[in-house]
């Protein structure tokens, strides 16, 4: 684990394991900024998993101790050795040239959302096609329904989620002083990014979101409730879009000048073949606050992105969509032990 967002990957995967009797334990990287691991501590103290046991990655390594497998969101040079085999669970879509970079190639095993992830890593013998065990709780309504009291919800208004990256691919910076402008018609609630939560050099875009944005969500917040309380998303470059999308909430995405640059010569993550930038051809891209105001009006043709937004679902997001998608993994990461 790097963030507490980890967990939420792996949970189901680790409830069915631990239902098969197989032991589990969450290896906290302490090697990383102290924020990230201070959350990290944190949250983990709140979770009640019987049989569940944590150990620091500067122990296991100090201790020279050896796993029989490790499950990872991606690849970690110094954490080589502690496992004989190793399998990596996918933990979004955006950005490509990161989440199919050569890394890849070290694990035995990949557990993929849907066929988009699997023909794009060209791993044959090695991508699983498993869905998205996060999403399981979606399905089956494993999340908290009501959105919590502090957020102070206008029940007489509709709900818009910003949901923002961190870094250079974030709007943040450029669009939440105009999002702030929405306030008096609709809920804003803003969930930004653990990067922005966390990292040092994000300290001006945490400021300029709490300035502007007086609806950020804690980060034990479940995403799957926000969603559930929204009536539209509005994101950027964020895997997030993903989840809006799987969740079948109508999204906006948001441009501004100099964004184009990020996706030339190497210069971001995100090139104009990742997912996040490919699904701006169908899904509506707001560049001013007149844009957010056309895509919010009542007459907005919505409908027209359907059956896309059906296509990407699949062949992106989950390959099933039936709340077993960590049934499914759990078995990959059996089979591998076995």
């Amino acid at each position: 684990m790097e963030t507490s967002f980890h967990y939420d990957v792996y949970r189901n995967i680790i409830l069915e394991l631990m239902n098969q009797k197989i032991p589990c334990e969450i290896i906290i990287n302490n090697l990383i900024e102290d924020d990230f691991v201070n959350n990290m501590v944190s949250y983990l103290r709140t979770l009640n998993v019987a049989g569940l046991r944590f150990s620091l990655l500067s122990t296991v390594l100090q201790e020279s101790k050896k796993y029989a497998c490790l499950v990872s969101p991606y690849h970690l040079p110094y954490a080589v050795d502690v496992a004989k085999v190793h399998i990596r669970t996918v933990y979004g879509l955006a950005k490509n040239e990161w989440n199919h970079a050569e890394w890849n190639n070290k694990y035995q095993h990949i557990l993929c959302y849907s066929h988009y992830t699997e023909k794009s890593l060209n791993l044959a013998d090695r991508t699983k096609v498993v869905g998205n065990p996060r999403f399981d709780d979606w399905h089956n309504n494993a999340y908290m329904l009501d959105c919590p009291d502090y957020l102070k919800l206008s029940p007489t208004k509709p709900t818009l989620l910003y949901a923002p990256t961190f870094g250079e691919l974030s709007s943040i910076i450029h669009w939440a002083e105009k999002l702030s402008r929405l306030s008096n018609e609709f809920n804003v609630i803003a969930k930004l990014h653990h990067g922005t939560l966390y990292k040092k050099s994000e300290r001006q875009a945490l400021k300029t979101a709490k300035r502007f944005l007086k609806k950020i969500v804690q980060p034990e917040t479940s995403t799957f409730t926000l969603l559930k309380q929204a009536d539209y998303a509005i994101s950027d470059n964020s895997g997030f879009i993903f989840d809006a999308i799987n969740a079948d909430k109508k999204i906006i995405l948001l441009d501004w000048d100099g964004m184009e640059n990020l996706l030339k010569d190497n210069n971001s993550f995100s090139t104009h073949e990742s997912p996040e930038q490919q699904v701006r051809k169908f899904l509506p891209v707001a560049r001013d606050m007149v844009d957010i105001r056309n895509y919010l009006s009542d007459d907005y043709p919505w409908s027209e992105q359907a059956e896309m937004m059906q296509h990407i679902k699949t062949e992106y997001c989950d390959a099933f969509n039936d709340g077993k998608a960590g049934k499914r993994a759990a078995q990959v990461i059996v089979d591998a032990i076995k």
